[in-house]
């Protein structure tokens, strides 16, 4: 019989951890000796429960004046494993108002400790969650209770990847009616995160409570015909469903909608790629990989699609640079730690006068009212991942800034007449345990920080797709109503498509005015009589002519744009939806003209400052040059960060935060690159990819249609290359060392000067790369990096222990974190760190927790 949830999260909520344990769980009270050895002069109280000699929970009440220094901390912890090889710690301080829980990794061969804070009368709706599956009759062995209590392992097998990758394919393939490789692939992505946000939807029970609603659909589509699916099912559902109110969609196909939600922001959004194919016929064996992959994987085994799509959509786009790795979940978490949990210690530290060694001191310690105010800083913070991929970093971001909202907020509420923020403040004072409520909270923040705070942007359209389609399913697990769905954020404002390395940073309002536009399109909603009063000349097509004018009619339409959406998720009226979407395209009609007028800027720099030509190959193989051409830079797709992000480098100095997994390798082309660029030449050819990734020569000495092909593949790297070396940008990156001759370029090298452009002063930065520092050719970067950065940890990690089992042992990566504000002082764990003995995964995460625990 399930234990009933309002109780459970009651008895949390309230600290009442006996009744909690041995009332609802069903564990045993201990008595005697046991207690007696955990005892302790500042300990005012001891209790202990256990379902068995190995799993036990023991709750302590006091002052731990070891507890400030987090090594000292955990040495202490350490003496309750000698009592339970599995136990819980539940560390509650003296006023009885806060908790800190704290226990064993699970599957680890060196077990470290993992903490999180609970806060009375607020509880823990994640852990609540977890607490019930920990009933006495479902703890056996090799179970641990970090299974239970940690946040749910990512699901990955080699049988999911191929399922992933198969379904993708199979969808591409279908679009073989696309010439363009590069839109038939972003297409197929579309259409495959909009059928994995379906399952996402139906999980949660808002189409009909059908949890089999997509193969449902699927089923029915075919009794009535054959490959109808897509033009009569999909395209209805994605297109006049989701994305319109109930009354506004066509009555001709109203009947079969009846259950679906209104999602006015969301992967079912009208993209320009449905505008340009979506009329194409997709025969329905298109499908039915993708619908066997969803049934067997995200229902069958009742995994959310997050779950899934956390190491694999990693492992996915890795896959392209030839290194088919996923971050180990120790590492994302070491660097999240010491840039977001670190840049909020120096906020708290700022603010209070006093230094805090770790996230979990503070929130023990803080007052209500000064986490108030932290909270409030909290909601300001801005976290950028240049090279976002799949979107795995930002996630682990969003959670973790909204576990340290949540905690703050429960801190504040101590203290009733203390005021949080108004973007914090609960949805409802109702004080009843619901999940429901307390999931509905958790949205209110989700909201903010997706709007205000995370941001990401890469090169290649199907990662940005994929990272907005894990930052949605992140939110929709936090609704409870279909009502929710309304005020989800935008995504496409902050999760962007662009080249991180090629773009203006900074823009001369001078010389973007002497630019001419292109074209003045016209909103394609005219105003209404009822909003011309409300919104005045902003309504009038693109009066803005200089730089600054454009700016600031940006700034406007966006925060109208987010009011508009504000209201729409509060009263769902038509007219809120209608003037929403206006917005929404009169920014992206704004974003297009000024994107042209930057990018001609850039080639006027590229062509006559710079004086870059173009490098190729003619068809006899003599080496030729020509002019740079406006569409040159435009293929390479230019991100201009100073006019996405003015706001941002202009009044705020730059981001807080950088947390990403730069891109490896040289900027050179390679056969692993060519072979993904090129799929229908080699398969029109007859030539397996393997073949030509082994005997490249020979393949191009007999075939002249892929000699000519690798040769304009080559050539797209002649105006990178000559970019990079010739602009101020790149100078410390791209110079080579006094004994050195000008070497290869990387791209992580030149990924991490860009972020310290992007970084604010005193910003922290946290990063996987290719290792660089023990290299020849890296020590202008690396004397540049010591003079203007506080490096903290460079660390080396090489794969001889398979912390990436299907990598080669020579593969090796770097962790690198730094604080970009003063000099790298010379100290053994603050200027280099390079771990010679092998690690594994069981061994890695003791290791990192070490290595922060002895840097604090």
């Amino acid at each position: 019989m399930a234990l009933p949830w309002n109780c459970l999260q009651h008895r949390l909520s309230q600290f009442e951890f006996e009744a909690l344990f041995c009332e609802e769980l069903g564990w045993q009270v201990v008595y005697g000796p046991i207690l007696e050895s955990l005892s302790h002069p500042d300990l005012n109280k001891v209790w202990a429960a256990q379902a068995d000699d190995v799993h036990g929970v023991i709750l302590v009440q006091g002052q731990i004046q070891e507890a400030a220094a987090p090594l000292a901390f955990h040495t202490w912890l350490g003496q309750f494993s000698q009592v339970y090889s599995d136990p819980l710690v539940i560390w509650v301080t003296l006023d009885g108002q806060r908790s800190l829980w704290c226990w064993l990794s699970p599957g680890a061969d060196q077990p470290y400790w993992q903490t999180t804070a609970v806060i009375r009368g607020q509880g823990n709706i994640a852990l609540a969650v977890r607490l019930l599956s920990l009933q006495l009759s479902s703890l056996a062995q090799p179970s641990q209770l970090g299974d239970w209590l940690g946040p749910a392992a990512a699901i990955s097998s080699p049988d999911l990847r191929a399922g992933f990758l198969q379904s993708w394919q199979t969808l591409n393939q279908a679009l073989h009616a696309i010439s363009s490789m590069d839109e038939r692939e972003h297409y197929a992505m579309v259409l495959l995160c909009r059928l994995i946000a379906i399952t996402g939807l139906q999980r949660q029970g808002y189409l009909g409570k059908d949890e089999w609603y997509l193969h449902n659909q699927f089923g029915q589509s075919q009794q009535q015909g054959q490959n109808q699916f897509f033009q009569k099912v999909l395209q209805p559902l994605w297109h006049q469903g989701f994305t319109l109110p109930p009354e506004e969609r066509p009555l001709t196909i109203q009947q079969g909608l009846e259950t679906v939600p209104f999602l006015p922001t969301s992967p079912f959004s009208s993209h320009e790629l449905d505008r340009r194919w979506g009329h194409l016929p997709i025969a329905d064996a298109a499908f039915e990989p993708v619908l066997t992959w969803l049934g067997d994987w995200l229902m069958a085994t009742h995994h959310s699609p997050l779950d899934v799509l956390l190491d694999l959509g990693e492992w996915w786009i890795n896959c392209r640079e030839g290194m088919a790795l996923v971050t180990p979940g120790p590492m994302l978490q070491t660097l999240c730690d010491r840039t977001l949990h670190a840049t909020v210690l120096d906020w708290a530290t700022s603010m209070t006068g006093q230094a805090y060694r770790s996230v979990d001191q503070l929130l023990m310690a803080i007052e209500p009212h000064q986490a108030a105010k932290l909270l409030d800083q909290v909601g300001q913070v801005t976290v950028l991942d240049p090279a976002c991929g799949s979107g795995r970093f930002l996630v682990a971001a969003l959670q973790h800034l909204t576990t340290l909202a949540c905690t703050l907020r429960g801190i504040a509420d101590l203290h009733r007449q203390t005021p949080v923020p108004s973007w914090a403040q609960a949805a409802s004072q109702d004080s009843s345990p619901s999940p429901k409520k307390g999931m509905s909270d958790i949205l209110g923040l989700h909201r903010h920080l997706l709007t205000h705070s995370l941001y990401g942007v890469d090169l290649w359209p199907p990662a940005v797709e994929l990272t907005r389609l894990q930052l949605f399913l992140q939110a929709v697990e936090h609704t409870h109503q279909a009502q929710d769905l309304i005020g989800l954020p935008d995504l496409t404002l902050t999760i962007l498509p662009g080249n991180s390395l090629i773009g203006l940073v900074r823009v001369e309002a001078e010389r973007f005015d002497q630019v001419p536009a292109k074209s003045r399109r016209r909103s394609p909603i005219p105003p209404t009589s009822a909003e011309k009063p409300l919104q005045g000349n902003l309504l009038q097509p693109l009066l803005a002519d200089t730089y600054q004018d454009v700016l600031a009619e940006r700034q406007v339409r966006l925060e109208h744009y987010r009011s508009q959406t504000q209201l729409l998720a509060e009263a769902g009226s038509v007219p809120d939806y209608a003037q929403a979407e206006f917005w929404r395209d009169r920014i992206q009609e704004l974003n297009h003209i000024a994107q042209e007028k930057l990018t001609h800027l850039l080639w006027n720099e590229c062509s006559q400052q710079l004086g870059i030509r173009v490098q190729y190959q003619d068809a006899d193989g003599s080496r030729q040059s020509r002019l740079l051409e406006l569409a040159d830079i435009d293929r390479l797709g230019p991100f201009h960060w100073g006019f996405y992000f003015h706001q941002l480098l202009q009044n705020r100095e730059g981001f807080d935060v950088i947390l990403s997994h730069f891109p490896t390798g040289s900027v050179q082309a390679t056969g692993t690159d060519f072979v993904a660029r090129h799929p229908d030449l080699l398969q029109g050819k007859g030539i397996a990819p393997s073949t030509l990734l082994q005997n490249r020569k020979q393949v191009l000495a007999i075939d002249r249609d892929i000699h000519q092909a690798w040769c304009d593949y080559r050539s797209t790297f002649s105006f990178p290359n000559q970019y990079f070396r010739r602009s101020r940008q790149y100078t410390h990156a791209t110079q080579a060392s006094p004994e050195r001759a000008q070497g290869r370029l990387h791209w992580s090298r030149l990924f991490l000067e860009r972020s310290l452009q992007l970084l604010r002063d005193g910003g922290r930065c946290g990063v996987v790369l290719d290792p660089f520092w023990n290299q020849a050719s890296s020590a202008p970067l690396r004397q540049w990096l010591q003079t203007r950065t506080h490096l903290e940890t460079i660390l080396d990690l090489s794969n001889q222990g398979e912390l990436w089992p299907d990598l080669p042992a020579r593969t090796t990566l770097c962790l690198l974190w730094l604080r970009a504000q003063g000099l790298t002082p010379a100290s053994p764990y603050s200027a280099h760190i390079r771990r010679k003995d092998a690690l594994t995964p069981g061994t890695l995460g003791h290791t990192l927790q070490g290595l922060v625990d002895l840097l604090e």
